[in-house]
C-alpha cells in the first residue's frame, strides 16, 4: 500500500471518528473509555479529539476560554487544570461521570 493510500485511509478514519464525536452520547462514552485506561495522555488525546471534532474556536468561545489556551491544552505535554478540562467538556455537551467498579467474576480472574 502506498503512503498516499495509507494517509487517505487514516484521514477517512479520523473524519469518521470526528463525525461520531459530534454526538454527545458517543463523545461521553469515548472520554469515559479513555478515563478507564488510567493514562493521562490517552485522556488528553480523547478530549482533544472531541474538541477538534466540534471546532476549537467554537468550543473555546462556548467555554469562555481563550482560543490559544485551548490549542495549548490540546498538546499532550501541557499541564492543564481540572477546571479547564471541565469547562471544555461542558462546552462540548458532556460532563465527567463516575460509576462503581464491577467486581470481576472468579472465572475472569483465572
Amino acid at each position: 500500500m502506498s503512503k498516499k493510500v495509507k494517509a487517505a485511509a487514516s484521514w477517512d478514519m479520523k473524519k469518521k471518528l470526528y463525525e461520531d464525536l459530534l454526538d454527545p452520547s458517543y463523545a461521553a462514552a469515548y472520554v469515559n473509555e479513555a478515563l478507564l485506561e488510567g493514562d493521562e495522555v490517552v485522556f488528553k488525546t480523547a478530549v482533544a479529539d472531541i474538541i477538534r471534532a466540534r471546532g476549537v474556536g467554537k468550543v473555546a468561545e462556548a467555554a469562555g476560554i481563550n482560543r490559544v489556551t485551548v490549542f495549548k491544552t490540546l498538546k499532550p505535554e501541557t499541564r492543564t487544570s481540572f477546571t479547564t478540562y471541565h469547562s471544555l467538556l461542558i462546552a462540548c455537551g458532556i460532563d465527567f461521570a463516575t460509576r462503581p467498579i464491577q467486581p470481576r467474576s472468579k472465572s475472569a480472574r483465572k
